[in-house]
């Protein structure tokens, strides 16, 4: 079964001449860090894995097939709240955390900051700004937040030692012998739907931050109850992951690779535990909105900012230029949109900021690199024939359209597959002769320029 991508966004009815005269539409945008194209599926266990977003996906459009602008989150996130690519500011990677004075995001406006300048009130909080934009925006962003531990990102209550804690490398994960009223994404979503609950004089921009499923997954054991490993129904690893790749872009093989392939399973259902938790954030933000007045105003953007994998050509996280790592969920509902319309099409995180600026009949935005959604919003079957572009590091890019995902490395190596026949990337077919038509009209989308890695020393640690 093809792994689905969600996107919601509710809007008000694309009614001609309409934006001059009706009142400005509040927008909600909530993102899930580390939410992989797993969102929607209901084919790999015998719970669904997000049920609060199916259930939205059903009032509107569902993107099933968007991918994010870096697969790692200080670039991705970057991207698509600046509206601009890796390859044009420079942010490649996790442990760009500071920015130089002259840099191109300090003379950039935000997504947020622009609906700012336009008269919102901003609310936020949790995990929506990665560092770098962060650095560009400030630390002030938000008119209205919500305190959370400072710990937040690894969600205080610690859990307990001993007992039912596992650790493989960065990977750890286990019950909680507590309630999820005592963890900060559930207090961040109990804020955000009371904000939602409450009329609102001007109109808002709130943004909500979910940090699971990111690591370690740690949640109450009533969602590791949910999906015990046995259950579990995901492809099996192939018999040699490497098989195709470049002898440049072989990935090493990780030192803890052999354990992790035998509890392989172990792993992806504390994920998918971590992913259902989140999902439940999710749905309670979601009943403010629909339980409060702002609803039929209001603007709702859900997405992953990016995948993560499970031993795919060994890579045990994100970070890859491959499905894996760039598919993410995308999903849009509400007035104006027709139900349970799915588009299939490649779209990219980096047009949700012309995308959002249009919906809310506001003054285009120039210098974007993304290209507003509205054309599949009308009609999701629409010719289209924008790839998606994903970046990871300098001069490492990804395309991908309806049917084939092309990479390109610095070095000038490649892969290329065929998601029709082959969507679990299994076959690199970029030295076959008959690729060489294929890859000539997909890199006509490779950016033609490529901003060196800036800054190009760490101010910290950086994220992960």
């Amino acid at each position: 079964m093809k792994t689905r991508a969600l996107l919601f966004l509710v809007m008000a009815p694309l009614v001609s001449g309409q934006a001059a005269t009706a009142p400005k539409t509040n927008v909600l945008l909530i993102v899930i860090y580390d939410q992989n194209g797993f969102a929607g599926r209901t084919d790999i266990a015998s719970q669904a894995v997000t049920p609060q977003l199916d259930r939205f996906a059903k009032s509107g459009m569902t993107f099933a097939n968007a991918q994010c602008a870096a697969p790692v989150c200080n670039p991705s996130r970057t991207a698509f709240l600046s509206g601009l690519r890796p390859s044009t500011t420079g942010i490649y990677d996790n442990s760009q955390d500071s920015l130089p004075k002259d840099h191109l995001l300090m003379r950039s406006i935000s997504l947020p900051t622009y609906f700012r300048d336009q008269g919102y009130h901003l609310a936020g909080a949790g995990k929506v700004f990665s560092s770098a934009i962060a650095a560009a925006a400030g630390k002030r962003i938000w008119a209205e937040s919500i305190e959370l531990g400072r710990k937040a990102k690894k969600h205080a209550p610690a859990p307990p030692e001993g007992e039912g804690m596992n650790a493989i490398g960065k990977h750890a994960w286990g019950p909680l012998y507590k309630s999820k009223e005592e963890m900060e994404d559930w207090k961040l979503a109990g804020w955000a739907a009371e904000f939602l609950t409450k009329p609102h004089e001007v109109p808002f921009f709130l943004a909500c931050g979910i940090v699971k499923p990111h690591t370690p997954w740690y949640v109450p054991q009533e969602y590791f109850d949910l999906f015990p490993p046995q259950s579990i129904t995901v492809p099996d690893l192939a018999a040699d992951e490497s098989a195709g790749l470049p002898e440049s872009v072989r990935e090493k093989t990780h030192k803890t690779e052999a354990e992790l392939i035998q509890r392989r399973k172990e792993l992806l259902s504390a994920y998918l535990a971590s992913s259902r938790y989140a999902d439940d954030c999710v749905g309670r933000i979601l009943k403010g909105l629909t339980d409060g007045p702002n609803r039929e105003h209001t603007i709702v953007v859900i997405c992953g900012d990016n995948g993560y994998e499970f031993g795919e050509k060994h890579n045990w996280s994100k970070g890859s230029l491959r499905e894996g790592s760039a598919h993410v969920p995308l999903i849009i509902a509400g007035p104006g949109i027709a139900a349970q319309q799915t588009c299939m099409h490649p779209v990219s995180l980096l047009d949700l900021y012309p995308t959002l600026v249009e919906l809310a009949g506001l003054p285009a935005k120039s210098g974007l690199d993304g290209v507003s959604l509205m054309p599949l919003l009308k009609n999701p079957a629409v010719a289209w024939d924008r790839p998606a572009l994903t970046t990871a590091g300098f001069k490492n890019h990804a395309l991908r359209n309806d049917r084939w995902r092309y990479i390109r490395y610095a070095d000038g190596e490649e892969e290329l597959y065929d998601h029709t026949a082959d969507p679990l990337e299994r076959s690199n077919l970029a030295n076959k002769p008959e690729s060489a038509k294929i890859k000539s009209e997909l890199q006509q989308w490779l950016p033609k320029h490529d901003e060196p890695r800036n800054p190009d020393s760490t101010g910290g640690k950086g994220e992960d």
